[in-house]
Formats: structure tokens, sequence, C-alpha cells
């Protein structure tokens, strides 16, 4: 089957082969394998010859629980919930970050409706034609050029960006790029056609959810509010700011130490090219990625009694461990290469 496109067509629903779903979700093969197989996470469907054939919605879930234990919950606990329980659990995560965020007005303020921007000519003609379809949303920004978009980006205030792209390249990273640089963008959805695994992989790692169009303006709606709510909610998980012990090393006791570089922070490293050719940054937040998800793993991993339980706190203390220390050397990098992230 062609790499370039693995999703089939049906009467029904598309379909996706594993590989494309671990690009879009920004989870590995293993791991959804494992949600699969240990959990019942999700149950995709077979095609013929017995190959795992994963629907838009099993991509969507995927994306909930994902966004669930990113804000530390385990996956044991969530694999069994319904979707509109676990965009439940999400919205209140995101309701506490909305009030943190804003201590100085009454908490019983009502939560504003999303701000959207869009780059997007083909979205742009559906959300004319279809206005009452996006009532979720203030779409404040809508252009079709790229940089009279990214001009009038700046003076804007949004929760998440649309990019429609019709042919994934290069060119797409740096959008994305471009626009989590600009101070308070904090979601960028890519809407794609056609892309190679390995550039939808990409385009994850640079921060962005991904979304294959066409697509009805009531699914889109549904996966843009999933991807604000995550979003705020990561933002009540994630350290507020994160500092470093005195020794690199906080003890066992205090539970899982605050890390030094977020997922974007790391995407955006994963992705540089330093002035000396240097690809060091590259390795080393690999490195960090994947150790900050097998500790996220260890802590949620199903225990069968009190021994198992202590090995997954002994393995992701270790992990952990090891995390620090990573992430001393890539600032240490980062000071000497100049690189600001």
């Amino acid at each position: 089957m062609n790499d370039a496109e693995d999703a089939q067509e049906t009467e029904q629903e598309r379909t996706y082969q594993i590989g494309t779903v671990s690009s879009l979700t920004g989870i590995d093969a293993h791991t959804i394998r494992a949600w699969e197989r240990r959990y019942r996470a999700i149950e995709p469907m077979r095609s013929e010859s017995g190959r795992r054939q994963y629907s838009e919605g099993n991509v969507e879930r995927l994306q909930l629980l994902k966004g669930l234990v990113d804000c530390r919950e385990a996956i044991s606990s969530i694999a069994h919930l319904p979707d509109e329980e676990l965009r439940l659990r999400i919205a209140k995560l995101a309701e506490l970050e909305e009030k943190f965020s804003h201590l100085d007005t009454e908490l019983d303020r009502p939560v504003a409706r999303p701000r959207i921007a869009i780059l997007a000519p083909a979205l742009s003609r559906q959300i004319e034609i279809n206005a009452v379809s996006v009532s979720d949303f203030d779409v404040c920004l809508s252009e079709t050029e790229s940089v009279r978009f990214m001009e009038a980006l700046r003076q804007e205030k949004c929760d998440i960006v649309a990019l429609e792209l019709e042919n994934v390249n290069g060119n797409a990273v740096s959008m994305v790029q471009a626009c989590k640089a600009i101070s308070g963008i904090p979601q960028v959805i890519v809407l794609y056609r056609f892309a190679t695994r390995r550039e939808l992989a990409q385009i994850s790692r640079a921060g962005a959810a991904i979304v294959r169009t066409p697509i009805r303006l009531e699914s889109l709606q549904r996966v843009l509010r999933d991807q604000v709510m995550i979003g705020r909610a990561r933002r009540r998980s994630m350290p507020r700011p994160p500092q470093a012990p005195a020794d690199g090393i906080a003890p066992a006791s205090q539970g899982p130490t605050p890390r030094r570089f977020d997922d974007e922070q790391l995407a955006r490293l994963l992705e540089l090219t330093s002035a000396l050719d240097c690809e060091c940054p590259n390795h080393l937040s690999s490195l960090i990625t994947g150790l900050v998800a097998f500790e996220l793993y260890s802590r949620g991993c199903e225990s069968r009694d009190e021994a198992d339980a202590a090995l997954h706190r002994r393995l992701a203390e270790g992990t952990g461990e090891a995390r620090i220390r990573m992430e001393e050397l890539l600032v240490e990098l980062c000071k000497h290469e100049e690189i600001s992230v």
C-alpha cells in the first residue's frame, strides 16, 4: 500500500493503518497496541488479511485518552470510559485552568467561547455557507494568503489556529512553528489532504494536531473543541514554573520532578538545525521525549499486586532521574549553542 496515502475510503468512513494513527495522535504504535490489548481502550476493525484498521472515531478517542494521560490520569482508570465521559473530564480540567488564569475575576465567570484563526480557503468557504455549524467558536481571523495571515495573527488573541494544507511539505513545519512562536497561540491544528507518515509525524512533533480533509463541519467543530479543551487541561497539569532541585535529583518521596522542557520546546529542538550542523539538540530532545513517555507510562501501568506496583514506582523514579540528567545536559547544550526555545 502506498505510504503516502494509506487511508481507505469506505462507504461509511475512512480507516487508517496503525502507523498513520501513531502519526496523527502522537502515540507510538507499541502503546496503541498495549492500550488495545491490555485495557480494551479501543476496538479497531480488521481487514480481510487480519490487519488492524482504525476509524476516525478511534483516532478521536485516542486523542482524548492521550490528553488525559498527559494530565497524569492513569490509562487503567480511564480506558473503559465512553468518549463523552472523557470529554467531561477534560472539560473540568480546562475549566480549572481557565479560572486559575483569571483569579482577578469572579469564579463563576462563564468561560468565553474559544476564538479561532483560520488560514484555509476551502474551510473558509464551508464556514461562510454553514456559519451555524461553527457556532461554538468565534472566528476572529479568516485568511487565504499566508503572509497576510501571519501579519494579522500577531494582532489577535486566539485559542486555536487552523491551517489548511493541500500538500504537507517542509513549509508546513515552519508554518506550525511560526504560529506557535507567537505569544498567546496555544493550539495549532493542521488540515491536510495528502501526506506521508513521515510528514505527518514531523507535524505532530512540531506540536500540531492533525485532521484529514474533507471533513464535515460538525465533525471538525468537535475535534477543534476537543483540542482546545485538551490544550487548556494540559496547561493546568504543567508545573508553574518548573524549578530544578539543587542537587538535580528529587527524593522519591516528592513524586515526579517537574520537567525542564515541555512538549512544544522538545518538538522545536527535535527539528532544529544548529549553525554548526550539530544534531546533538535533536538527539537529546528525542531521548528526553522517550524518557518522559516511559516515565508517564510506568506511573500509570497496571499492577497485579503491591510488588508490581513497587516495581513500577521504581521504574518511573529511575526514568525520572535519567530524564533530569538529560535535561541538565540539554540546558547546557542550549546555552553553549545560544539556542532559545
